[in-house]
């Protein structure tokens, strides 16, 4: 990721999904999420397992400033192989979804869009509400029209990621 840089807050993350060690890690590698992430799931979790890992039981007792990223990666890698595309895939709904909520913060939310567009590698999911895209449907008569039609489909994309990516 070049362009986007945020600290999604953990508690935001899990109102949408339930992340594994392998979403965490994606989202600290590429500075989407907030560092303090690992250690609230490690807390969370540890209280889950009859037998917690050892990686787990460190993160969960980590100090605020002590490193984590080879914990996360040992629990990442103590998981079930999934593919790399649905990790970015579930970030990219992430990511939008806090843009989204937040939109009233960024001068231009319509060109972060434009920005995470490209650092995921330009998904076809998404192009409907791109602006620089070419436009899908008619000319409304106005910049701020096409631009309403864009952050429609903007939260039509949010709805529908979330029916798969909740619980």
């Amino acid at each position: 990721m070049d362009l986007v840089r945020l600290r999604i807050p953990y508690e935001f993350v899990c109102e949408r999904t339930r992340p594994s060690w392998r979403d965490i890690r994606f989202g600290l590698l590429n500075e989407l999420l907030d560092p303090k992430a690992p250690v609230a799931l490690a807390i969370e979790q540890v209280g889950e397992v009859e037998v917690p890992a050892a990686a787990l039981v460190e993160l969960a007792g980590a100090g605020e400033n002590e490193p984590t990223s080879e914990q996360v990666r040992r629990l990442a890698d103590s998981e079930p192989l999934c593919s790399e595309g649905g990790v970015r895939a579930k970030w990219l709904y992430l990511v939008l979804a806090w843009v989204y909520e937040h939109r009233s913060e960024y001068s231009d939310p319509l060109k972060y869009v434009e920005e995470v567009y490209g650092d995921f590698g330009y998904p076809e999911q998404i192009e409907s509400f791109v602006r620089n895209m070419p436009m899908v449907g008619p000319d409304l008569g106005s910049r701020d029209a096409n631009e309403r039609r864009l952050f429609e489909r903007w939260k039509q994309y949010l709805d529908k990621m979330a029916t798969i990516y909740s619980g």
